[in-house]
């Protein structure tokens, strides 16, 4: 029985079917926040509002020509981009978003162990590495030009955002015995911004966590891999039809967990509003729904940065201040008997 409740958690809620609806509503969202910010429409006349234009747009890409360009690693690319997207998947049977199926169904499979944060921080590993290789499994000088400089970017904001999500997890466990498990932080992480210590450090977590989702989303300002006006489309170049529909949900995959992961690991999630269902459901909806527009804001605000101004910012500013994020919270058990 608990392999058919893990099997339909995977599949359907918050497994596949779910992400696909939450990825396809949160690009539109986007979509249509950009183009505000932009004094454009943005999606309009495809379903009410544009709502089903990224489904317009991913259903055509799947039914299109798959122009296999002679010398690349077609189905390495694909079997690349497949496995990522499960891993992505699988980050989120770490984290709460499955708890309304016990109020639903009356059953749900809690997926935690110690450490699991260093398995969930490996998993988002894939598909920079899949996007990488697939510039590189490509004759394209351009998207080799774009696989190199996806490496480039992939040692600092990698570390910087493993030790922005480690903050959190840290402060959670030693001073609320969470163990280090993504679940078990994201019921307690609502509770670090009730004392200006924690909440300090927090905050500088948030921040530096933001920046590097930013620039592992590959959003300006880092689509440095992927300039258009440089390099066409960098390691995307030379795909086309269904491979191109893959890259495309594989990114807008990242941005749903990533955001989803901020806001439990550094917002809480549905906190403070456990119940009713519908009450932490609409909170978690509101948070979430503020970091995409926070990432959405800076990609309309900033330019483009160039490779070097990129990995200065990350080793220079971003990388040291969420390593001393991580020390700080570290030694916070050694103040708990005065903090709180």
């Amino acid at each position: 029985m608990e392999a058919l409740q893990l099997l339909v958690e995977t599949l359907v809620y918050p497994g596949l079917v779910f992400s696909l609806i939450a990825i396809l509503l949160t690009q539109w969202y986007v979509r249509k926040l950009y183009a505000r910010m932009q004094n454009r429409v943005g999606p309009l006349h495809t379903g009410p509002s544009g709502l089903l234009q990224p489904l317009a747009d991913f259903l055509k890409l799947m039914f299109k020509e798959d122009v296999v360009v002679k010398g690349a690693g077609d189905k390495l690319t694909a079997g690349l981009l497949t496995v990522s997207i499960g891993a992505i998947l699988a980050i989120l049977l770490m984290t709460p978003l499955a708890i309304p199926l016990r109020s639903i169904t009356g059953w749900y499979v809690v997926i935690k162990a110690d450490f699991d944060v260093v398995l969930a921080l490996y998993l988002l590993v894939w598909p920079t590495v899949a996007l990488a290789l697939a510039g590189f499994l490509s004759p394209n000088p351009f998207s080799i030009v774009g696989g190199s400089r996806v490496f480039s970017l992939t040692i600092a904001y990698e570390l910087a955002f493993a030790l922005s999500i480690l903050t959190p997890v840290a402060l959670t466990s030693l001073l609320y015995g969470a163990g280090y498990s993504i679940y078990a932080s994201s019921i307690s992480s609502w509770r670090l911004w009730l004392h200006p210590y924690t909440a300090c450090l927090t905050a500088l977590a948030l921040a530096t966590a933001l920046i590097s989702l930013q620039c592992k989303l590959m959003e300006k300002p880092f689509d440095i891999p992927e300039a258009e006006t440089e390099i066409v489309a960098g390691p995307f170049t030379e795909y086309s039809g269904p491979k191109l529909a893959l890259i495309i949900l594989l990114h807008d995959l990242e941005l749903y967990v990533g955001a989803a992961l901020i806001t439990f690991l550094f917002l809480g999630g549905p906190a403070p509003f456990f119940k009713p269902l519908w009450a932490s459901a609409l909170t978690f909806l509101v948070k979430y729904v503020i970091v995409v527009s926070v990432l959405t804001a800076i990609k309309a605000a900033v330019a483009r940065f160039r490779v070097d101004q990129a990995l200065l910012l990350f080793w220079r500013y971003v990388l040291p201040l969420a390593l001393l994020a991580l020390i700080f919270s570290m030694a916070s058990p050694l103040l708990a008997a005065q903090v709180f």
